[in-house]
């Protein structure tokens, strides 16, 4: 895009996987000095006034979506030939980037990964929107929360697309019917988007196969794709099961709505958790008992090449050494006593230890399954145990981790604060970002004097006491906020000397915010709001 300046938005530098394919920019808003990313659409003659008009009333319609793991949209605009849609900016990696450096995911990130990627479809589809295009590189991560980018009323007929031809690897993870009418986009082809997106996810292969256009499109019509269990030795079969569904090529095999599909994940997520479903898995494969009628012995016979030998069938078999009773009643009673050990309850040393081997792997699933399946239900078995002053100190541990991450989540993506404890430790860490540990540690302080007695910020509270035995460790200085805030002001001064303009106005506008009300330093913030302002009226000027 030639210019610099998109309406009210000025215009920094290219955002995506592949900078140079991408017509997604970083930009900021002038007037309300927030970043955005804005998707440009250069259209010949700048377009009808039929098709502004439907442009804008969807990015009105854009606006309205209000969707935890949907990327916000703020609206948009035309300039001379030019139209846009400008959307939150989310700091994160693709999930293509994600597999393009691991190669796959877990099951358990998968899982994770889906239950809210679902959720937003079920969310468009109850708003009558259809995404239409999901695929790797429009899944964002806003920590380790998803987010859906690019989404569009009308993808197909606006006058405002991309009209870039699709990829051989995009062709990969779209729905047959898609290949016959790119039209046809439908409910039915995001819910196979979202099995193509956990296929990959869980394999680190598209499901259709090919290096041109038409060995992919052929494969995405005629191929079944190995299913992920084959491939990847650890996918639970419920999951296994669900990906197959949603790869149907008939959509009226699919499941019904996206509803449907959150109802399988939690399935998924239930059975692969319990200790029964380990059991389940391992008896779901093959099995030579299950061969009983004749035919069976036939086709097996056939299958097996006997007939090729000279196989009578006068011939009185002599039992295969597995088929033997003995062996039978043996492999049995192993079933039994596995099913014996896995259903016989636990007792608090063995609980302790399979809630250790959950936490030591330090994820958010892992911390998650430790508390609800052997820390709490410690505390419920065994209140006065001897382990239970370490019980109540790891619940602490994963609640503190859960705060810690749904905070970072919500400031991420400027959701609101829920509540005091919320606003308090975002403030106090604010501080402590950018660099005043000081002023910081007095922050954390005052939440654990106000709320300490609440048992509802306990959380934050927890964390409050873990940042000031931090700071404290590493020591602070009365006179620190001074020195860091001049340190500031030098490391602006040398930014716009570099020609840096938007990052230094960052740094003064920092020191305005968080200090306008210090009187210690109220010098300092002076000189930041005059260069601020100086540096306005140059701007505005030029």
């Amino acid at each position: 895009m030639p210019r610099s300046r998109l309406g009210p938005l000025a215009i920094e530098s290219k955002l995506g996987d592949h900078p140079s394919q991408s017509c997604v920019w970083r930009a900021i808003h002038v007037q309300l000095k927030k970043a955005v990313a804005v998707k440009v659409f250069a259209t010949p003659f700048g377009g009808t006034p039929e098709a502004r008009a439907s442009f804008a009333s969807e990015w009105e319609q854009l606006k309205k979506l209000q969707h935890p793991a949907i990327a916000k949209c703020y609206g948009g605009g035309f300039e001379e030939k030019d139209a846009y849609l400008a959307h939150e900016l989310i700091e994160g990696e693709t999930l293509a980037l994600q597999l393009e450096r691991r190669g796959r995911l877990s099951w358990e990130t998968v899982l994770d990964m889906a239950e809210p990627l679902v959720a937003a479809i079920e969310y468009l589809h109850q708003n009558d929107i259809v995404h239409g295009r999901l695929e790797s590189d429009k899944i964002l991560f806003a920590g380790l929360s998803p987010v859906l980018i690019d989404v569009r009323i009308d993808r197909i007929n606006s006058s405002y697309r991309t009209n870039r031809p699709p990829t051989a690897k995009e062709l990969a993870m779209r729905a047959p019917e898609l290949l016959v009418d790119p039209a046809a986009a439908s409910r039915a082809t995001d819910l196979y988007g979202i099995g193509a997106i956990m296929y990959l996810s869980l394999t680190g292969l598209p499901p259709a196969t090919g290096e041109t256009i038409e060995e992919v499109s052929q494969s995405v019509a005629n191929d079944l794709p190995p299913s992920p269990a084959t491939l990847v030795l650890d996918c639970p079969v419920w999951m296994n099961k669900l990906v197959m569904q949603l790869l149907s090529k008939s959509p009226t095999d699919r499941p019904i709505n996206a509803g449907a599909v959150t109802l399988a994940l939690a399935e998924v997520r239930k059975r692969s958790m319990s200790r029964s479903g380990v059991a389940e898995h391992a008896s779901a494969g093959f099995s030579a008992l299950a061969v009983t009628s004749q035919h069976d012995r036939d086709v097996a016979r056939e299958l097996l090449g006997r007939d090729a030998i000279g196989m009578d069938e006068d011939v009185v078999e002599v039992p295969a050494w597995h088929d033997r009773p003995l062996v039978l009643i043996t492999g049995l009673v192993a079933v039994v006593a596995m099913f014996a050990y896995l259903l016989w309850p636990l007792n608090e040393d063995q609980m302790r230890d399979r809630a250790e081997d959950l936490l030591v792997q330090q994820s958010r699933n892992a911390m998650n399954q430790a508390k609800s399946s052997y820390l709490e239900p410690m505390l419920q078995k065994f209140p006065d145990g001897e382990h239970v002053d370490w019980v109540k100190e790891q619940i602490d541990r994963v609640d503190m981790y859960q705060a810690e991450h749904a905070l970072e989540v919500k400031l991420k993506r400027n959701l609101p604060l829920q509540n005091e404890a919320e606003r308090l430790y975002a403030e106090a860490s604010r501080y402590e970002r950018f660099g005043d540990a000081a002023t910081a540690l007095d922050q954390y302080r005052s939440m654990q004097t106000l709320l300490g007695g609440d048992p509802q910020y306990r959380p934050f509270v927890n964390l409050a006491r873990r940042q000031i035995a931090r700071i404290e460790y590493e020591g602070v200085d009365a006179d620190e906020a001074s020195r860091m805030i001049a340190a500031k002001l030098a490391e602006a001064d040398e930014l716009m000397r570099d020609g840096k303009v938007v990052p230094a106005r960052k740094i003064w506008y920092s020191i305005v915010e968080l200090y306008g009300n210090n009187d210690n330093v109220a010098p300092l913030v002076e000189k930041a709001q005059a260069l601020l302002a100086g540096n306005s009226n140059t701007t505005e000027s030029d």
